[in-house]
Protein backbone atom coordinates (compact mmCIF):
# COMPACT_ATOMS: atom_id res chain seq x y z
CA UNK A 1 0.00 0.00 0.00
CA UNK A 2 1.51 3.37 -1.01
CA UNK A 3 2.25 5.92 1.64
CA UNK A 4 0.20 9.10 1.79
CA UNK A 5 3.34 11.23 1.27
CA UNK A 6 4.04 9.44 -2.03
CA UNK A 7 0.66 10.12 -3.60
CA UNK A 8 0.33 12.46 -6.61
CA UNK A 9 -0.05 16.17 -5.92
CA UNK A 10 -3.67 17.21 -5.36
CA UNK A 11 -5.38 20.61 -5.46
CA UNK A 12 -5.79 20.50 -1.70
CA UNK A 13 -2.00 20.36 -1.45
CA UNK A 14 -1.65 23.48 -3.55
CA UNK A 15 -4.39 25.51 -1.85
CA UNK A 16 -3.39 24.63 1.68
CA UNK A 17 -5.50 24.66 4.80
CA UNK A 18 -7.82 27.41 6.00
CA UNK A 19 -5.64 28.61 8.90
CA UNK A 20 -2.53 28.64 6.73
CA UNK A 21 -3.43 31.78 4.76
CA UNK A 22 -4.86 35.25 5.25
CA UNK A 23 -8.20 36.49 3.97
CA UNK A 24 -6.44 38.30 1.16
CA UNK A 25 -4.81 35.07 -0.05
CA UNK A 26 -8.10 33.16 0.18
CA UNK A 27 -9.81 35.92 -1.80
CA UNK A 28 -7.11 35.85 -4.51
CA UNK A 29 -7.37 32.05 -4.75
CA UNK A 30 -11.16 32.19 -5.11
CA UNK A 31 -10.92 34.97 -7.69
CA UNK A 32 -8.27 33.14 -9.73
CA UNK A 33 -10.10 29.81 -9.68
CA UNK A 34 -13.35 31.46 -10.73
CA UNK A 35 -11.46 33.07 -13.60
CA UNK A 36 -10.11 29.63 -14.53
CA UNK A 37 -13.65 28.23 -14.42
CA UNK A 38 -14.66 31.02 -16.78
CA UNK A 39 -11.91 29.88 -19.16
CA UNK A 40 -13.51 26.42 -19.29
CA UNK A 41 -16.41 27.97 -21.19
CA UNK A 42 -14.15 28.88 -24.10
CA UNK A 43 -13.17 25.22 -24.38
CA UNK A 44 -16.78 24.23 -25.04
CA UNK A 45 -18.47 27.10 -26.85
CA UNK A 46 -17.46 29.38 -29.65
CA UNK A 47 -16.66 33.00 -28.98
CA UNK A 48 -19.79 35.06 -29.61
CA UNK A 49 -22.20 32.19 -28.93
CA UNK A 50 -25.15 32.61 -26.57
CA UNK A 51 -23.97 29.62 -24.51
CA UNK A 52 -20.56 31.22 -23.88
CA UNK A 53 -22.25 34.51 -22.97
CA UNK A 54 -24.47 32.70 -20.42
CA UNK A 55 -21.46 30.84 -19.00
CA UNK A 56 -19.51 34.09 -18.67
CA UNK A 57 -22.48 35.77 -16.96
CA UNK A 58 -22.62 32.92 -14.46
CA UNK A 59 -18.91 33.28 -13.70
CA UNK A 60 -19.22 37.07 -13.48
CA UNK A 61 -22.06 36.63 -10.98
CA UNK A 62 -19.80 34.38 -8.88
CA UNK A 63 -17.05 37.01 -9.03
CA UNK A 64 -19.61 39.65 -8.03
CA UNK A 65 -20.54 37.61 -4.97
CA UNK A 66 -16.91 37.70 -3.85
CA UNK A 67 -16.35 41.38 -4.53
CA UNK A 68 -19.41 42.15 -2.43
CA UNK A 69 -17.96 40.48 0.68
CA UNK A 70 -16.35 43.67 2.02
CA UNK A 71 -19.59 45.60 1.56
CA UNK A 72 -21.55 42.95 3.44
CA UNK A 73 -19.11 43.00 6.32
CA UNK A 74 -18.23 46.69 6.61
CA UNK A 75 -21.13 48.70 5.20
CA UNK A 76 -24.11 46.47 5.85
CA UNK A 77 -22.68 45.12 9.15
CA UNK A 78 -24.02 41.72 8.16
CA UNK A 79 -23.33 38.87 10.59
CA UNK A 80 -21.38 35.87 9.34
CA UNK A 81 -24.28 33.41 9.49
CA UNK A 82 -26.48 35.63 7.30
CA UNK A 83 -23.62 36.27 4.90
CA UNK A 84 -22.95 32.53 4.60
CA UNK A 85 -26.60 31.72 4.00
CA UNK A 86 -27.01 34.37 1.32
CA UNK A 87 -23.70 33.54 -0.33
CA UNK A 88 -24.42 29.82 -0.47
CA UNK A 89 -27.93 30.42 -1.81
CA UNK A 90 -26.63 32.68 -4.59
CA UNK A 91 -23.70 30.37 -5.32
CA UNK A 92 -26.04 27.38 -5.66
CA UNK A 93 -28.36 29.33 -7.93
CA UNK A 94 -25.64 30.39 -10.36
CA UNK A 95 -23.69 27.14 -10.37
CA UNK A 96 -26.84 25.02 -10.81
CA UNK A 97 -27.58 26.88 -14.03
CA UNK A 98 -23.98 26.38 -15.12
CA UNK A 99 -24.14 22.67 -14.19
CA UNK A 100 -27.20 22.30 -16.42
CA UNK A 101 -25.45 24.00 -19.31
CA UNK A 102 -22.29 21.94 -19.13
CA UNK A 103 -24.10 18.68 -18.41
CA UNK A 104 -26.33 19.14 -21.42
CA UNK A 105 -23.34 19.96 -23.59
CA UNK A 106 -20.98 17.10 -22.77
CA UNK A 107 -23.17 14.38 -21.26
CA UNK A 108 -21.99 11.34 -23.13
CA UNK A 109 -19.86 8.36 -22.22
CA UNK A 110 -16.83 9.70 -24.10
CA UNK A 111 -16.68 12.93 -22.07
CA UNK A 112 -17.34 11.73 -18.51
CA UNK A 113 -13.76 12.57 -17.57
CA UNK A 114 -14.19 16.15 -18.81
CA UNK A 115 -17.49 16.48 -16.95
CA UNK A 116 -15.82 15.30 -13.74
CA UNK A 117 -12.98 17.79 -14.27
CA UNK A 118 -15.42 20.70 -14.57
CA UNK A 119 -17.30 19.59 -11.46
CA UNK A 120 -13.94 19.54 -9.67
CA UNK A 121 -13.45 23.19 -10.72
CA UNK A 122 -16.86 24.04 -9.22
CA UNK A 123 -15.88 22.33 -5.97
CA UNK A 124 -12.58 24.22 -5.81
CA UNK A 125 -14.30 27.53 -6.47
CA UNK A 126 -16.83 26.78 -3.73
CA UNK A 127 -14.16 25.77 -1.21
CA UNK A 128 -11.97 28.81 -1.83
CA UNK A 129 -14.99 31.13 -1.87
CA UNK A 130 -16.16 29.85 1.51
CA UNK A 131 -12.62 30.25 2.86
CA UNK A 132 -12.60 33.84 1.57
CA UNK A 133 -16.00 34.60 3.06
CA UNK A 134 -15.33 33.15 6.50
CA UNK A 135 -11.82 34.60 6.76
CA UNK A 136 -13.23 38.01 5.81
CA UNK A 137 -15.18 38.08 9.09
CA UNK A 138 -12.23 36.97 11.27
CA UNK A 139 -10.12 39.95 12.28
CA UNK A 140 -6.90 38.02 12.95
CA UNK A 141 -7.03 36.57 9.39
CA UNK A 142 -6.50 40.07 7.91
CA UNK A 143 -3.26 41.46 6.53
CA UNK A 144 -3.02 45.20 7.21
CA UNK A 145 -0.50 46.96 5.00
CA UNK A 146 0.10 50.50 3.84
CA UNK A 147 2.35 51.40 0.95
CA UNK A 148 3.74 54.92 0.98
CA UNK A 149 5.53 56.22 -2.10
CA UNK A 150 7.88 59.18 -1.82
CA UNK A 151 8.57 61.00 -5.08
CA UNK A 152 11.58 63.29 -5.50
CA UNK A 153 10.21 65.98 -7.83
CA UNK A 154 13.71 67.09 -8.86
CA UNK A 155 15.08 63.70 -9.93
CA UNK A 156 11.80 61.83 -10.47
CA UNK A 157 13.04 59.04 -8.22
CA UNK A 158 10.39 57.11 -6.33
CA UNK A 159 10.87 55.27 -3.06
CA UNK A 160 8.10 52.92 -1.96
CA UNK A 161 7.83 51.94 1.70
CA UNK A 162 5.63 49.14 2.96
CA UNK A 163 4.46 49.08 6.57
CA UNK A 164 1.91 46.99 8.38
CA UNK A 165 1.22 43.64 9.93
CA UNK A 166 0.55 40.20 8.52
CA UNK A 167 -2.21 38.01 9.86
CA UNK A 168 -1.56 36.26 13.13
CA UNK A 169 -2.82 32.80 13.92
CA UNK A 170 -3.91 32.39 17.55
CA UNK A 171 -1.94 29.71 19.39
CA UNK A 172 -5.06 27.57 19.65
CA UNK A 173 -5.17 27.17 15.83
CA UNK A 174 -1.46 27.00 14.92
CA UNK A 175 -1.48 23.22 14.48
CA UNK A 176 -4.01 23.72 11.67
CA UNK A 177 -1.47 25.72 9.66
CA UNK A 178 0.68 22.64 9.05
CA UNK A 179 0.26 20.52 5.96
CA UNK A 180 -1.65 17.28 6.44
Amino acid sequence: MPRFDERPLQWTDVLGRFEEHSHQRHFRDAWALTGRLKDEGRDHWQVGSEQLARWNRGCDNLLGLMTGLGKRRDLEKQDLSTALREFIQEFEHHTERMYQMIYGEINDSENNEKLTEIFDWFNLVFRTSIYALVSGWIEDKQDHFTITTTINLTTGETTPERTGTEMTVPKKYRKATKRL
